[in-house]
C-alpha cells in the first residue's frame, strides 16, 4: 500500500542546522484523504482544443518551472510535440481516486501518475484504460523488472507505464542504533522492538501490514507467506497481530517525508521503515542515518527463501484515463517520459530511481547507485507492491484491499490515530 507514501509535498526543510531539500515523488500517497484538487479557471478545453491534455499528479516528480524556472520538462515538451499541457496536483490517493471515477471530472483528465495502490484501484474500478504499448516510443527502454511488475499489469493487458521507483527499507539512526539492524526483525520482533520503544516510526498506512507480513515470512515460516501483499486470512491476521504487539513501542506514524526527516534526521525517532529516497537525503545532508536491505542487491537472504533482507519496491506509473479525450498528446507525453531527458531530471529533482536503465547518467547517476540499478535485472531481494485483490495465486484466495483497510483501521483506532475525512471529487 502507499503511506499517507508518499504523497507529501515537497519542501525545504531546516534539520539539524541543515537546509534538506525533499522530494516527494514517491514519498506520502494516501494520507489525510484531502479535498480533490481544484481545477484550473479555465475548465476543460479539449473539446475546442485537441492538443490539450490535464494530467492528475502528486506535488513534486513532475515539474513546470513553477517551483524553479530552471527545473521544467513540460515546457520543452509543449515545443516540441505542440501539445499543451496543464498539471493538476492532488494532495492523496484518495482525492486522485475521487477525481477520475465520480462527478463530472472523471472526463476531464487524460492521465494519472498512480502509486501501486492507486493503480490497483482505477484499474479495478475500470477509470483506465489498457496501455497500447506500441504507441509508446520508449517504451523498451524501461526496465523489464518494473514494466513487469505486479502493479504495471492485469490479467493478459498492461495498465502502468513505470515512471520512477523507491522503496521502503529498516531505516535507522547510525550513531545510537548499535549492532546495526540486519532485517525487518530489528522493527517487527517485540524484544528488538522494546530496546527502542518509543522512538519507533512506521508509514500511516496499509503498507505496514506488508512490511510485517515481511517479517513473519522469516520468523514464522510455517504460515507459508510468498508475496507479502498476497495474505490469506489466517496470515493478514498474523501481520495485524504482529503490528498490534509493537504498537505500544511505536512513537510515530508517519505521513511525509518532512516527518520521517524531522524525527529520524534528528534522533527523536532512531529507528522504522521509511523509503530510501528519504535516507539519501538524510546522508547527503550529513546527517547519521542509513537503511537496509542495500536495496536490490542480488544476494541476500531472500535468494533463498526468506523475507528479513527484503526490500519492498514501489513504482510511481503513469495510467490514461478510459474517458481521455485527447489520446494522442496523452501518449505523446508517455513517450517522452520515458526519455532520458526527463529520466535524469525527475530522479535528481526527487531522489528516487529512474525507470530507464540508460538514464543513469549525470544527475540520475548517485541515485542508481543508492539504488542498485545495474543489478535491478537479477536482484532476489526484492518485492514490489501492489494492491491486495482476493483472487491470487493462493489455494484459497487471499484477502481483499477492503480486508486490509479493516486491519489497518483496527491499529490506527487502538492508536488513538483519528480517521481521515472523506474525500469527493472536485467540481471538475
Amino acid at each position: 500500500m502507499t503511506p499517507p507514501a508518499r504523497r507529501a509535498s515537497w519542501a525545504v526543510l531546516a534539520v539539524a542546522g541543515l537546509m534538506v531539500l525533499l522530494a516527494a515523488c514517491t514519498g506520502v500517497r494516501s494520507g489525510d484523504n484531502l479535498p480533490g484538487a481544484t481545477p484550473s479557471p479555465t475548465g476543460p478545453t479539449a473539446a475546442t482544443n485537441p492538443d490539450y491534455i490535464r494530467l492528475l499528479v502528486p506535488s513534486g516528480p513532475v515539474q513546470n518551472g513553477e517551483v524553479d524556472p530552471g527545473t521544467d520538462w513540460v515546457t520543452p515538451f509543449e515545443k516540441q510535440s505542440g501539445c499543451r499541457v496543464d498539471l493538476v496536483t492532488v494532495p492523496t490517493d484518495a482525492a486522485a481516486y475521487a477525481d477520475l471515477t465520480t462527478g463530472e471530472g472523471e472526463t476531464y483528465y487524460d492521465g494519472v501518475l498512480a502509486s501501486p495502490e492507486l493503480t490497483g484501484r482505477l484499474v479495478s474500478a475500470k477509470a483506465v484504460a489498457p496501455l497500447t504499448t506500441s504507441r509508446i516510443s520508449g517504451y523498451s527502454r524501461i526496465s523489464p523488472r518494473l514494466a513487469r511488475s505486479a502493479a504495471e499489469v492485469s490479467g493478459t493487458s498492461t495498465y502502468g507505464l513505470p515512471y520512477l521507483w523507491d522503496s521502503y527499507v529498516t531505516g535507522y539512526a547510525a550513531g545510537q542504533v548499535k549492532p546495526a539492524p540486519q532485517s525487518w526483525t530489528a522493527l517487527f520482533s517485540p524484544a528488538s522492538a522494546k530496546t527502542h520503544s518509543g522512538k519507533i516510526t512506521v508509514p500511516q498506512d496499509q503498507v505496514t501490514l506488508g512490511l510485517a507480513a515481511l517479517y513473519l515470512k522469516s520468523a514464522q515460516p510455517s504460515l507459508g507467506i510468498t508475496d507479502p501483499f498476497e495474505l490469506t486470512r489466517t496470515q493478514l491476521t498474523a501481520a495485524e497481530h504482529a503490528v498490534q504487539a509493537v504498537r505500544g513501542d511505536i512513537s510515530t506514524y508517519w505521513s511525509s517525508d518532512s516527518t520521517v526527516v524531522g524525527q529520524l534526521g534528528d534522533g527523536q525517532d532512531v529507528l522504522g521503515a521509511v523509503l530510501t529516497h528519504q535516507i539519501n537525503e538524510m546522508t547527503r545532508a550529513g546527517l547519521d542515518t542509513a537503511g537496509v536491505p542495500a536495496l536490490t542487491e542480488a544476494t541476500g537472504s531472500a535468494a533463498s527463501g526468506g523475507g528479513a533482507g527484503t526490500a519492498v519496491a514501489a513504482v510511481d506509473s503513469w495510467l490514461v484515463s478510459a474517458h481521455a479525450a485527447n489520446t494522442t498528446c496523452t501518449y505523446k507525453w508517455l513517450s517522452w517520459t520515458t526519455s532520458n531527458y526527463v529520466q535524469e531530471r525527475a530522479s535528481a529533482f526527487t531522489s528516487a530511481a529512474p525507470a530507464v536503465p540508460a538514464a543513469c547518467t549525470g544527475p540520475a547517476a548517485a541515485n542508481c547507485d543508492a539504488y542498485h540499478m545495474s543489478t535491478l535485472p537479477t536482484a532476489r531481494n526484492i518485492v514490489f507492491e501492489h494492491l491486495p485483490q482476493a483472487s491470487c495465486g493462493q489455494a484459497g484466495g487471499c484477502t481483499s484491499y477492503t480486508a486490509w483497510q479493516t486491519a489497518w483501521k483496527s491499529i490506527t483506532e487502538a492508536a488513538g490515530i483519528p480517521p481521515a475525512p472523506a474525500v469527493t471529487a472536485s467540481p471538475g
